[in-house]
């Protein structure tokens, strides 16, 4: 199994989340016995809920500890500032439009599309990974091919 690359500050969101998950089991918990209290679990909605909610909680547990049995600490100190790493910020166009993006490369942790923030393991930031300034890079979306051009790789 591939490992998930996290850098110290993803690592200590997941452990911080992890505990809040864990925190929140035992409210869940608590819940759960005042429910069963009302009466007939055939129709107590408050049970219901807190079920699901229950069940949800220990989904989202498993998913984290998955990540933090399967991890790799990257240290993104002493990198050569020119090339595309974790927590590059990179300018770029698409071949054949002129529109100019910008994105920061980050852990699948810390990914959120909407605000530019994507994974190293996306097509597109896996594909920037390594490059400098003035390469051409393709990538292979589920949209499609792509050919990009990188403008500028800028680091924190």
């Amino acid at each position: 199994m591939k490992k998930v690359l996290l850098t110290k500050e993803a690592l200590a969101k997941l452990n911080h989340e992890l505990e809040e998950l864990i925190v929140k089991r035992t409210k869940i918990s608590e819940e759960i016995k005042k429910a069963r209290a009302f009466g007939d679990l055939s129709e107590n909605a408050e049970y219901h809920a807190a079920r699901d909610a229950q069940s949800f909680n220990e989904t989202e547990i498993l998913k984290v500890k998955a990540l933090l049995d399967n991890y790799e600490l990257v240290n993104t100190d002493g990198i050569d500032v020119g090339t595309a790493t974790l927590n590059s910020e990179i300018e770029f166009k698409l071949i054949g439009d002129d529109t100019i993006e910008k994105v920061k490369i980050v852990t699948r942790v810390d990914a959120d599309p909407i605000n530019n923030l994507i994974s190293n393991e996306s097509p597109i930031g896996d594909a920037l990974l390594g490059h400098v300034k003035g390469d051409i890079v393709d990538c292979q979306t589920p949209n499609g091919a792509l050919r990009i051009q990188i403008l500028n790789v800028t680091h924190d």
